[in-house]
Formats: structure tokens, sequence, C-alpha cells
């Protein structure tokens, strides 16, 4: 067990100013939009809010910042071993950052792929734990509402209640107090006795783990996606409407789902084909014929299942219904009028073409970015790059490449020995 008054010591002569996340939630939200940005996904259209709601349903617990599943545990067995330690509230969040930077040399030693912060180094501002929080959170591992933040600041609370106390008799007693950790979390088998991570340490599940996560997802989310796929043994499988076999709820849910993206797809490269017209327009670069042989791929993938969509069901699944906005031009305005030209028209050209799709969409955009609309203001016009028009633009997969990662380390960890 460490001394605390060495602990300090430690953490004043070999701190880092890291940033301090205070409002954790609000940082998580600002980089899960980041984190769609660097993978390709590009909100222009501001539809994220809306089709994060279906990642929560289908894939609850995740982000799309997260990478191995057994961060859960490395996160709860650092945190649990700085508890036993008696580790103070001014020093835990150092220390914290300093074992996860450990744990990151071991695992980028071992691993390839996956490891966070291999390439920031030092740099890192997106810890595991602030990454996994909320998802530590869902799945009952840590048992409390408290932030990250919040929980460290109850550090000296943990250490004089793991010390004992005296009653009025001045008996002692033994340790009481708040649990912030699920008593039946496997043993963190990644630190050795002294609390550092063993050499060799992976990504691997443990078969304990892996049975913990295993029930914990399926007792919790039964009607989600991700446990269906765990029931089912479902593994490799590139898109969530790809899965077999889905019960009546969550068919439904994943068939809008799979609308939705079609839809934010097709209106994307509508937008974009604007910006070639406008760029011409003002004779800022020649216009090119970029988006019609994307917008015809699209048209054959989207006709028929857009065609079927019932958008008032739509807005009766679960959480997404409250994210819409309502009212004179929100959200439904736009679905449904953009959805009525698609069904009026007979060939993507024409669609691409229309005055009435098109109009919905210089609305769309001045509406959701008024500031930064590319369509109005020359400035941010000439900042927009035509190379963005690719066939995947907005695939949104609502974090199944995240889900199915997790299913696969987890049906493997079943299969292995203790």
């Amino acid at each position: 067990m460490g001394n605390p008054s060495t602990m300090e010591s430690v953490v004043k002569r070999d701190a880092v100013t890291w940033l301090d996340f205070r409002a954790d939630d609000l940082s998580q939200a600002r980089d899960f939009i980041r984190s769609l940005q660097e993978e390709g996904v590009i909100d222009e259209l501001g539809f994220l809010s809306l089709l994060a709601r279906f990642s929560d349903l289908l894939h609850p617990a995740t982000t799309t910042l997260m990478r191995s599943a057994r961060y859960f545990y490395f996160v709860a067995g650092t945190y649990r071993r700085l508890e036993i330690e008696g580790v103070r509230a001014s020093l835990v969040s150092q220390l914290a950052r300093q074992r996860q930077d450990a744990l990151r040399d071991v695992l980028a030693a071992e691993e390839t792929v996956g490891v966070i912060g291999r390439e920031a180094g030092m740099d890192l501002r997106q810890f595991p734990s602030l990454i996994y929080w909320s998802g530590l959170r869902r799945l009952g591992i840590f048992t409390s509402s408290l932030s990250e933040r919040a929980y460290q600041e109850q550090f000296d609370d943990i250490r004089r209640c793991r010390r004992g106390y005296q009653d009025d008799d001045k008996t002692a007693q033994g340790p009481e107090g708040v649990e912030y950790w699920s008593a039946d979390l496997p043993a963190a088998r990644f630190l050795d006795s002294d609390g550092h991570v063993k050499p060799g340490v992976t990504f691997k599940l443990t078969k304990e783990e892996a049975l913990d996560l295993h029930k914990r997802f399926t007792s919790r989310f039964p009607d989600s996606l991700i446990s269906h796929m765990l029931t089912h043994r479902l593994v490799g499988i590139q898109w969530p409407w790809d899965c077999p076999k889905p019960g009546s709820e969550l068919a439904v849910w994943l068939g809008h789902a799979r609308n939705m993206s079609l839809l934010v797809r097709g209106a994307t490269l509508q937008y974009y084909s604007l910006l070639i017209d406008e760029l011409d327009k003002r004779g800022i670069q020649k216009a090119t014929d970029t988006v019609q042989p994307v917008f015809e791929e699209w048209w054959a993938e989207a006709r028929d299942p857009l065609q079927k969509w019932n958008t008032s069901e739509f807005v009766t699944v679960p959480t997404v219904g409250s994210a819409l906005r309502y009212g004179n031009r929100g959200d439904k305005w736009f679905i449904d009028g953009w959805l009525e030209r698609f069904n009026a028209l007979p060939t993507a050209t024409d669609l691409l073409k229309d005055k009435k799709a098109r109009d919905l969409i210089r609305d769309r955009e001045l509406r959701v970015k008024p500031a930064k609309s590319r369509l109005k203001y020359e400035k941010h016009l000439r900042q927009w790059k035509p190379d963005r028009v690719t066939e995947g633009v907005y695939q949104f997969d609502y974090r199944h490449s995240i889900g199915s990662r997790f299913v696969s380390e987890i049906l493997d960890g079943m299969e292995r020995g203790q």
C-alpha cells in the first residue's frame, strides 16, 4: 500500500499540467462530436443528436471514442486500488492519470490497434477514465451517479472510512461508508500486488471479466442490438440492419435507424451539390460532376426503403421523439418535406436538381448554422473542399463498429480459461 505523503512528493515532482474536466459530461459530448468529425462522419445538417439517440438504443453504454471493452475493468481496477491505498483527494486526479499513462505504455508494447493515447502521449486530453465513465455508470460497474471529478473529491472520506472510526465510548469500529463500485466485480488481475500494471497485459478479457460484462449488457439492456448479438453470438456483421433474426421491437428500431441514415446521406449529398454550384456561381471554382454518380448509387439503395418509411411511427421510437425539434421548420417538417420530394420524382437526377428539395436544404443549413452558412457567406464557402464527396459520406453506423468489437472480445473471453 502506498504512503500518502510519499505519493504526494511523487505527484509534485512528476506532475504534468493536465486539462481538468470538472463538467465531464459536457466534455464527453464535445469529444463525441469531435470523434465523429475525425472518423469522417460530418454533421452538415444538424442531425447528430437525433442519430445519437439511435446509437444509445442499439449500443448502449458505448461512445465512439471507446476502443476495447477491457478498459471498463482497467478504469475500475485502477480506482479501486487507489481507494485501498488511501490516496488523498488532492492527489487522486494526478495519480489516476499517471497510472493510466503506465497502462498505456504496457498496452502499446503488446497491442497494435486501439490503445488510447498511443499517438497523443503526454498531450492526451481524453483519458480512458473520462471516455468510459458514463458507460461504467450505465453498466452498474460504478454504482453512484457521481461524475469522475465528483467521485475523486470523495477520497478523503473514503480514506477515513477505510481506517475505521471510534464510537461514543472510544471503541474502535470497522470501516464503513459508501461503496462506489459493484461488489461482484472481477479481481483486477492486470495489477500486481503493489498496484503496478503487469508486463504483457493485453485487451484480452479474462473469462471472469467476459462473463461479468455479458451479464451486465444482457440484463440491463435486453432489447438492445448488442445484447441480441451477444445472445446469438453474432460477429463480423458490417451494418446493424444486417443482423439476422432481431426481435420485433428491435427490428422496428433497426428499420428506422437505416432509413434515417439513408435520408441524411441523401440530403447531405444534395447539400454538397448546392455548394459545388455555389462555388461555380461565385467564380471560385468551376463546377464538376462529382455528386451525380454517387447520388445515383445512393438513390438505387434508398429508393425502396424510403418509399415505405412511416415517419409517424418513427417519432414513437423510445427517446428519439424527444430529440426531434418540432414546430415551424423543425426536424419533422424537414424530413417529411424532403421525403415528399423524394417520392414525387422519378429519377435521382430529378431529385438532385429539384428546386423545392434544394430550397429545403438551403433553409435547413441556414437554421442549423446561421452564422456559418456556406450557402450564404463566401468566407465559409471558400473553406469547404469538394473532395469530401465520397460514397461513404454520412454512412452512420450507430456505433456498430464499437459494439461489434465489444461482442467479439466478450465472446472470445467467455471461451478462455481462467
